[in-house]
């Protein structure tokens, strides 16, 4: 039997192995897309708040990661924007639809139970995302007939930080049934800021489709560039804050200065913004900033 006749030869029985990055990087866009990262940097901002206010790590934890998880979940369901500014979430989004909307809706569900095992407090701050959700997703405003607060300059992103700033910040000490202090409202302020920075930043990533759909954020209606420098001065407030709370003995100071590189984490992906540079790890590199923060306090505490 010649061997190009032999059924048994070797070559044909070569298996071969999936390639280990593909498969992380499929795992990685799977846990983005569907907001299980979006998760994850609330569960880690709820630990931090933890231990700059010396309070514990409860499960004020999980039902932040419940909560940012059901809202970003289900605000992709609804984004327009994203055939333009992520067509690969939207394709996601559009093949994982009913899967998502059960997913999202089960976790806000479960979120208000855990919150509310805890108390009338905890349950209300739990209802703050999602009221917010609401309010700047649907045509409430009497304006032309009905606007969205999410077409209004400004006072879209100032909404949503606010909302998540309130939520990370108080929901710890409502858990630990601990009182709100200077310090705690310094943190609020802190996380409020930063958030302000990391949603203009994706905002400038979502120039066109944004501009498609007549929504107004700062990058579309003054340009990256002057977007950039107010993000700048952005973070020079928070260093300022942080400085103010140390000095007047608010926050420690080995507290104050963990948070310091952060800020500056920060102000390298600004930086980075309307350079070439992949618009989908620019979001990816603005969410690494509250790692960065959780390793620098656990090295001050």
């Amino acid at each position: 039997m010649s061997q190009s006749n032999d059924p048994y030869r070797p070559e044909q029985f070569t298996y071969r192995l999936p390639d280990p990055t593909t498969a992380v990087e499929r795992a990685f866009g799977v846990a983005k897309h569907a907001s299980f990262i979006d998760g994850a940097v609330a569960a880690t901002k709820v630990v931090v708040v933890s231990l700059l206010l010396s309070l514990p790590v409860t499960t004020a934890v999980l039902l932040a990661g419940l909560v940012t998880f059901s809202v970003y979940g289900s605000n992709k369901l609804v984004d327009a924007e994203d055939e333009v500014n992520c067509p690969e979430r939207a394709g996601f989004v559009a093949r994982n639809r009913e899967a998502l909307l059960v997913g999202t809706l089960g976790a806000y569900v479960l979120a208000l139970l855990v919150a509310a095992l805890e108390g009338l407090d905890s349950f209300l701050l739990t209802l703050v995302p999602a009221v917010a959700a609401v309010l700047y997703s649907t045509p409430w405003l009497p304006v032309d007939g009905g606007t969205r607060v999410k077409d209004v300059l400004v006072a879209n992103t100032v909404l949503v930080a606010g909302a998540w700033a309130i939520f990370v910040a108080f929901i710890p000490v409502t858990y630990a049934d601990a009182a709100v202090t200077p310090a705690a409202v310094v943190v609020c302020v802190f996380f409020f800021l930063q958030t302000v920075v990391a949603g203009e930043v994706l905002n400038a990533r979502d120039v066109a489709g944004d501009r498609a759909e007549g929504v107004d954020t700062m990058a579309t209606v003054f340009g990256v560039r002057r977007t950039q420098l107010v993000l700048f001065a952005l973070d020079g407030v928070t260093l300022a804050l942080l400085g103010a709370a140390a000095t007047a003995g608010v926050l420690a100071v080995p507290l104050a200065l963990a948070l310091v590189p952060a800020v500056v984490y920060s102000l390298l992906v600004t930086a980075l913004v309307g350079r070439d540079v992949d618009l989908g790890r620019l979001g990816t590199c603005r969410d690494c900033q509250y790692a960065v923060m959780l390793c620098f306090v656990l090295l001050a505490v």
